[in-house]
């Protein structure tokens, strides 16, 4: 029988955090054996309780992958705080899912350099939501027959980065479809929507003669993102660098 997999989650106290630990708590192939909080400053401060057992909540990061050995790490923290608990994760062979958005290109070149010396997989996720994978490849399919587009991407007002992960990533798929189809049209127009009332969605919208088509997805809770956080875990174990997207495990 396959052994679990050690699952430490960075930012559990989030909302996607939050979500993060009882979605791995509750699966039989995965093991939640820590999570780590760096808004606090002791090593280990109080557990936190889930599916009836005690987690270990740690500071360090160092410490915490010394004393509970995990294989995956999830990371729901913030742009600021992530590349040196990612960095020491691989260092300590550890593989990382990232749910974290806003980091430049250059630390995503230098984490997959550092998987592959180290023979280990990770992901970079923008958005875990299947629905969106979805949205974003019917947009790339939409771009082969219609040139003029606009992205309209609406999330809750707390959300820091503007344009989100997901709509540049869209973006950046339709553009490279107008490039294989050798027409002249721009990247397509993102606006960003940051309000209260809204959790995440994203519209893509084509026009053409007479016609408007809209690919649109909407996700009502973070439950929605759990799905493919799971995949994303179990997927890591199989690959050998960074994959920069779910979808890679998709299709």
């Amino acid at each position: 029988m396959t052994s679990a997999i050690r699952v430490a989650i960075a930012g559990p106290r989030g909302r996607m955090g939050q979500e993060a630990v009882l979605a791995v708590a509750g699966v039989n192939d995965m093991q939640l054996v820590a999570c780590l909080d760096r808004h606090v400053q002791e090593e280990v401060i109080r557990p936190i309780s889930v599916a009836g057992q005690e987690i270990p909540v740690f500071y360090s990061p160092s410490a915490c992958f010394a004393e509970t050995h995990p294989d995956v790490l999830v990371d729901f923290t913030n742009a600021h705080a992530a590349p040196s608990l990612i960095d020491e994760a691989v260092a300590q062979g550890v593989r990382p899912v990232i749910g974290t958005t806003g980091f430049p290109e250059d630390f995503l070149q230098h984490l997959d350099r550092s998987l592959k010396s180290r023979e280990l997989g990770g992901l970079y996720a923008p958005n875990f939501a299947i629905g969106a994978l979805l949205m974003m490849r019917a947009s790339e399919i939409a771009a082969r027959f219609l040139s003029d587009v606009t992205i309209v991407e609406y999330h809750h007002a707390s959300k820091r980065d503007a344009p989100s992960g997901t709509a540049k990533k869209t973006a950046e798929r339709i553009e490279r479809t107008f490039l294989e189809r050798g027409v002249d049209a721009t990247s397509p127009l993102i606006h960003s929507v940051r309000l209260p009332g809204f959790m995440a969605h994203q519209e893509v919208i084509f026009g053409g003669l007479d016609e408007r088509l809209t690919i649109r997805h909407d996700s009502m809770s973070r439950k929605s993102f759990m799905p493919g956080v799971l995949l994303g875990i179990r997927e890591v174990m199989r690959v050998t660098g960074l994959v920069d997207g779910l979808e890679h495990f998709l299709w």
